[in-house]
């Protein structure tokens, strides 16, 4: 279980030592993982989800996230459970708000009061984000409440979570900014990048393609109902396809790119144990691009080994044909881009 030096700030500065990360960010993801370790103490039923969810799935956290966003069962009584996490250290207190989202899908919201040490002890908060709605994962696992960040003690309490690549589907639905994903131009394009990071950080680790497919298309589909959109999964895949080229043209393809560079210079101070640039969202955006191409053409996904074999690759009489100045600067960012044509074209 976490201890309760966790909840310091000589443990959060130790942290934050060497790392461009900001302070309350870390603290509120440590106190993210209290949140969710008193949900498991209550014996809540749950899936957690979301990006905080990753600081579990993943060997190493790579982007703090500090909401905890769970999915429960249609008519279970959370009031009954959360009466009780109230009173688990940390938290002071808790205030609740619902919305009824559309086509009547209801999500409740809470957030957990606590004595912020980075604040002088001024009350803050984390977000509990409820989904009332069946699973649509076609794996779960199990996973202790552990990482690089936690002090614990004794023994670990496990929360159960979508798989890496089932993660990895639905992630990928929230990548297209102009269908199922986060809107552009609604000052959340921070949002939007964290979901890009998100996608590349998993797609380094996932090993089942035809996971990350149903689950993909699974979620996609209940996404559209959501909005009440007229579009099919394919539109939704070359929105994040045609986004992520964008972003890797970085002003050639579109002109969108200013509002996605906002979103990648702030989202420096969100990542733990690296400094993410421009270019480095160039890597990340071909490799979203061509899972996503993937996707649409059920293609197995085909790692990159050696990117030598694609650098006599012509893509100019692509649509993507700028991005042919990634041989160059980014040798593997050009073999995804290839072989992300390679795909559509066929």
């Amino acid at each position: 279980m976490l201890t309760k030096d966790n909840y310091t700030l000589e443990h959060i500065n130790e942290l934050r030592k060497n790392k461009n990360t900001d302070t309350f960010i870390l603290e509120r993801s440590i106190y993210a993982f209290g949140l969710l370790e008193a949900l498991c103490k209550v014996k809540m039923p749950f899936i957690f989800k979301g990006g905080t969810s990753l600081m579990l799935l993943l060997e190493h956290p790579r982007r703090l996230s500090t909401d905890v966003d769970i999915i429960v069962p249609q008519g279970t009584d959370v009031e009954s459970y959360l009466k009780k996490v109230k009173d688990v250290f940390p938290f002071e207190k808790v205030v609740q708000q619902e919305r009824i989202g559309k086509n009547g899908i209801a999500k409740k919201h809470y957030k957990f009061y606590y004595k912020s040490p980075v604040k002088n002890d001024t009350l803050f908060y984390i977000l509990l984000d409820i989904l009332f709605e069946e699973n649509h994962y076609a794996r779960i696992v199990r996973k202790p409440i552990k990482n690089d960040l936690l002090n614990t003690q004794g023994e670990d309490l496990e929360v159960v979570l979508p798989s890496v690549d089932c993660i990895l589907g639905d992630k990928l639905t929230a990548f297209a900014p102009h269908t199922t994903g986060i809107p552009l131009g609604i000052g959340k394009e921070l949002e939007i990048i964290k979901q890009m990071y998100d996608v590349a950080a998993l797609i380094d680790v996932f090993d089942d393609f035809e996971d990350v497919y149903n689950s993909y298309m699974a979620i996609v589909e209940t996404e559209i109902n959501y909005r009440g959109l007229d579009i099919s999964a394919n539109e939704v895949l070359m929105d994040t396809i045609d986004t992520a080229a964008c972003i890797a043209g970085r002003g050639q393809l579109g002109n969108e790119y200013p509002m996605y560079l906002a979103g990648i210079k702030s989202i420096s101070t969100h990542i733990y144990d690296e400094r993410y640039s421009a270019e480095k969202a160039v890597q990340s955006a071909c490799k979203t691009m061509y899972l996503a191409a993937c996707i649409l053409r059920k293609s197995n996904f085909e790692k990159i080994i050696d990117c030598n074999l694609y650098l006599d690759c012509n893509i100019g009489k692509s649509n993507y044909s700028k991005l042919s100045k990634l041989r160059k600067f980014n040798a593997e960012a050009f073999a995804y881009v290839v072989k992300t044509v390679e795909l559509l074209e066929k």
